[in-house]
């Protein structure tokens, strides 16, 4: 029998390989992951809760949502379940789902909660801070600026929870950190009832303030700024409720 020759490739086998499309070199950097329709539902009924479209205490009716979409009940079934786990939506037996609706009391336990846990979150990450973590906070506070001159009130959200989650952004307390972020899920849906009447001027005048006791790494001057400037919240809150009840 005749000793067996190896085959030899052919070049154009070789170059094959060192496509694109035949390399293995990890992910895609240009690939952009569509949202799927439950993620999609999610953000859009996020936005409206967190903008005042949907108001607290508004029902959300899982027939006329997925109406709305154009898709199934199934996603919106699901996008519902990860809106009720992050808190912004409350499920009532026998009812179904509504915005989250919170008394007086609800609101300011949120609140004083926010106070102890930040604080702890703010003591946590200082050591850790970064110059470019001081840039983003300026870069927020810049945004937040912009937007209020353009009177953009949903820029205007957006720019100050980014700033002040990077207040402590550094912190390896997760599971504080996750409880945080529902906290502020919790009481989104009231931001857009009270934040007309706070003095968004001197909110960023105080992030200013805030930025510079980041910037030297001074942790006890950090957490009483923090402290004064969530307070300020607490009036324009106690007005809502009031005008609220004198309209019931």
């Amino acid at each position: 029998m005749p000793p067996r020759t190896a085959t030899k490739r052919s070049d154009s086998a070789g170059a094959d390989k060192g496509t694109p499309a035949a390399r293995s070199g990890g992910p895609r950097s240009d690939f952009v992951r569509p949202k799927t329709a439950q993620q999609a539902v999610a953000e859009a009924l996020r936005h409206d809760i967190t903008t005042g479209k949907l108001a607290p205490g508004s029902w959300i009716v899982q027939e006329a949502v997925a109406e709305q979409f154009g898709m199934s009940r199934i996603p919106v079934r699901e996008a519902l379940k990860t809106l009720e786990a992050e808190e912004y939506i409350t499920y009532v037996p026998h009812s179904g789902y509504r915005v989250t609706k919170l008394s007086l009391d609800d609101l300011l336990e949120v609140f004083a909660l926010r106070a102890i846990l930040e604080e702890a979150l703010i003591r946590d990450a200082m050591p850790a801070v970064t110059a470019e973590v001081v840039d983003e906070m300026r870069s927020a506070n810049a945004e937040m600026d912009a937007a209020l001159a353009a009177g953009d009130l949903i820029a205007v959200g957006v720019a100050n929870r980014r700033f002040h989650f990077l207040t402590f952004q550094q912190s390896g307390m997760a599971r504080t950190k996750r409880i945080v972020t529902q906290l502020w899920n919790t009481a989104d849906a009231y931001r857009p009832l009270y934040s007309p009447l706070l003095d968004m001027v001197k909110v960023c005048d105080e992030h200013t303030l805030m930025i510079d006791a980041m910037a030297e790494r001074d942790v006890e001057r950090m957490v009483v700024l923090n402290h004064e400037h969530r307070s300020h919240a607490l009036d324009p809150i106690h007005q809502i409720f009031s005008t609220e009840s004198q309209g019931a």
